[in-house]
């Protein structure tokens, strides 16, 4: 049996969720029973040519205060979520697989700024993109940083405010600055 909390809170999340559809209309697919809590921001970038595009499969989730920036597509798989806090900046394409747990205070971000020029000023250089693929069953903990170009396979766990610049094996587990190998799971 619900507890009147229980109730309250995802009849909430249903309200936030139906909200936000309508907000983003055209921007936002929604696939099945869907959960977007309140205060989650789309912040398309309207200097580059594509749109921001959010894709969410059946029981995907996003929780409270979540920032979604850039011009790519975003794709949440079946019963995975972003929980609060997190930023996400896509101008290519993040795509999350299926029951893939993100912590709170995550940044993922397909894009670098350019800055090899030293005579031109950085913010006039322009940026590079490489998609990031997240597979399935992932979990990233808090404060983990996710860059451009990486793949995490399935499995894997990603430890609190690692940095994460290269690919990330199977069932791995990675930590540090830059986060690096620090066993596998059996």
């Amino acid at each position: 049996m619900k507890t009147v909390g229980q109730i309250k809170l995802a009849l909430s999340g249903r309200f936030y969720t139906f909200l936000f559809k309508c907000r983003y209309k055209g921007r936002v697919k929604l696939k099945g029973k869907n959960n977007i809590q309140k205060r989650v921001k789309l912040i398309p970038f309207y200097n580059l040519q594509s749109r921001l595009e959010l894709i969410m499969e059946y029981r995907a989730r996003i929780k409270q205060d979540v920032i979604i920036q850039g011009s790519g597509k975003l794709i949440i798989g079946e019963n995975s979520y972003i929980s609060s806090f997190s930023v996400i900046g896509v101008n290519e394409l993040i795509n999350i697989g299926k029951n893939v747990m993100i912590a709170d205070s995550v940044s993922i971000r397909d894009t670098d700024h350019n800055f090899s020029e030293s005579t031109v000023p950085m913010i006039k250089q322009g940026f590079s993109t490489a998609p990031v693929i997240i597979k399935d069953n992932v979990w990233i903990g808090y404060g983990a940083v996710l860059t451009k170009g990486i793949i995490v396979e399935s499995g894997a766990i990603i430890a609190a405010n690692a940095v994460v610049t290269k690919n990330v094996p199977s069932n791995a587990i990675v930590g540090g600055v830059p986060a690096k190998i620090i066993k596998f799971r059996n």
